[in-house]
């Protein structure tokens, strides 16, 4: 398994339009329908919200290559650098790290 991390940064106070353009666009949704796609996260600091953090779980690094290159994901890539600070950040492959364990509840607690 792998775990990748994007860091974006939105330009100066419109880190809730970054956050709903993943939304509007079902980019979540649709990473984890990919096969091989475990899990799929969206976070923000606490603090201050000056970044986005999007995290995945995948079985293999080859399903991850795969969904970089799936339909509609260029696109998604050209609309997202508009609400960037920096336009020309790269929004390819995230950082990579190999998964040596991973844990989890057998039954989620409920809300």
């Amino acid at each position: 398994m792998i775990r990748t991390v994007l860091t974006l940064y939105p330009k100066s106070g419109e880190n809730q339009k970054l956050i709903g353009f993943f939304s509007e666009r079902g980019i979540l949704e649709r990473a984890v329908e990919f096969e091989g796609c475990l899990s799929v996260e969206l976070q923000v600091p606490e603090s201050d919200g000056s970044e986005v953090l999007i995290t995945a779980l995948w079985d293999s690094l080859e399903n991850y290559n795969l969904y970089l290159s799936s339909t509609g994901r260029e696109q998604d890539v050209k609309q997202m650098k508009e609400l960037l600070a920096d336009p020309e950040q790269e929004i390819g492959t995230a950082c990579l790290y190999k998964v040596y364990a991973h844990v989890r509840q057998a039954t989620p607690p409920t809300a």
